[in-house]
């Protein structure tokens, strides 16, 4: 549960800051940037799991490549749900994507329990 938190906190995070190092990622304001942030937290929690256990087939014949994709998918739904955020084309959305996976793994790392 722990662990969770941390992620939606990092994805929360990372569209600001993917809004302030990409120039094909546009926003009004950094509040835009935080609720676009917020937005791609609760698809993740909500969509994510449903689309893993949908696409395990597919993940498995493509190395993983189809998780990646959806995560892009996903980023640009995010881009369309908030106001004011804007992201240029797929490259771009390509370009969050990472940002995103990163900082979220890695945030969600430092939420998890030691045994």
């Amino acid at each position: 549960m722990r662990g969770m938190v941390f992620r939606f906190c990092g994805c929360v995070v990372a569209m600001p800051i993917a809004a302030w190092l990409l120039p094909g990622v546009h926003t009004a304001n950094p509040e835009v940037a935080w609720i676009a942030g917020a937005l791609l937290g609760i698809i993740y929690l909500v969509l994510r799991p449903i689309a893993k256990l949908l696409l395990t087939p597919f993940n498995c014949l493509t190395f993983g490549i189809m998780g990646f994709v959806v995560d892009v998918l996903f980023v640009r739904l995010a881009a369309q749900w908030a106001p004011d955020f804007d992201i240029d084309g797929f490259w771009w959305a390509v370009a969050t994507s990472l940002i995103v996976s990163a900082l979220r793994e890695s945030v969600g790392k430092l939420g998890e329990r030691k045994k």
